[in-house]
This record gives C-alpha cells, sequence and structure tokens, in this order.
C-alpha cells in the first residue's frame, strides 16, 4: 500500500512532527513545545487569542503525558496556532501586500483597468511590488 509519512527531526534527533496520511497528522509534544518557545521568544505570542493560548497550553500539558497529539481536528487547530507563533514581520507585510494585490488585481478587472494600463497587471505579480504594497498600507 502507498501512502504518505513525513517526519521532522528536531535538533535532538527526535521526531517532533509526523504526517502520516493513515493517522491524519500528529503532534509531539517537543513540536509543540517548540513552537511555544519561539513564540514566546519572537513575541507572536502576546497576538495570539485568549483561547488560543488556552488550548496551546491545555494541549502542551495533555502531549507531556500521552507524548503526542493524534485527533486530526485537534492537530489541524493546533497547527494553525503554530503557523502564527513562527510568523516573522516580513512574512505579515507580504501578506498584507498580497492581500491588497488581489483586492487591487479584481478592481481592476472589474472596472477595465488593465486595458490602458497593462503593466500594472505584471506589476501586481511581482513579489517585491507585493513586499512594497503590504509597507505602504501598514496597519498599526
Amino acid at each position: 500500500m502507498d501512502y504518505l509519512i513525513l517526519s521532522f527531526i528536531g535538533k535532538t534527533g527526535k521526531i517532533i512532527y509526523t504526517y502520516d496520511e493513515d493517522k491524519k497528522g500528529m503532534l509531539t509534544y517537543e513540536s509543540l513545545l517548540a513552537g511555544f518557545r519561539r513564540g514566546m521568544r519572537n513575541g507572536n505570542w502576546k497576538r495570539l487569542s485568549v483561547f488560543e493560548r488556552a488550548l496551546l497550553l491545555a494541549s502542551l500539558s495533555y502531549a507531556k503525558i500521552r507524548k503526542r497529539i493524534v485527533s486530526g481536528h485537534l492537530s489541524m487547530r493546533l497547527t494553525e496556532i503554530l503557523e502564527k507563533l513562527k510568523e516573522t514581520p516580513a512574512m505579515r507585510v507580504f501578506r498584507r501586500g498580497l492581500e491588497k494585490a488581489c483586492e487591487l488585481l479584481m478592481y481592476g478587472e472589474r472596472k477595465g483597468l488593465f486595458s490602458w494600463a497593462p503593466s500594472l497587471k505584471e506589476w501586481l505579480k511581482d513579489p517585491n511590488y507585493i513586499f512594497w504594497l503590504g509597507t505602504a498600507y501598514h496597519v498599526s
């Protein structure tokens, strides 16, 4: 039977995250702890909602005893939280720029803007311009 198993090895040599198509992803205690520590160091812990913080701390406590989180739904939710904790300022700026570029692209298509300014459509696909849009429309 062909199926996919991906494992990520941490600094200690232990498997910190395993994705198995049969088991639909399992988060280990080490992966949760690494994400938690990274979020505390880079300040993204403060960006999480109270519910997300509580869910992560409860899952850390559970995984410390059971060694892993097996529930697919919970693993998916925790993976989203871990991605928020890993986020850098540049990633947030780029995401904001991408949202603005998509908005401008839809607006330009709807209003026929690209018929008289075709180079704008190319700019909206350029990563450097997208990053600039994210910095230009920075919300504090």
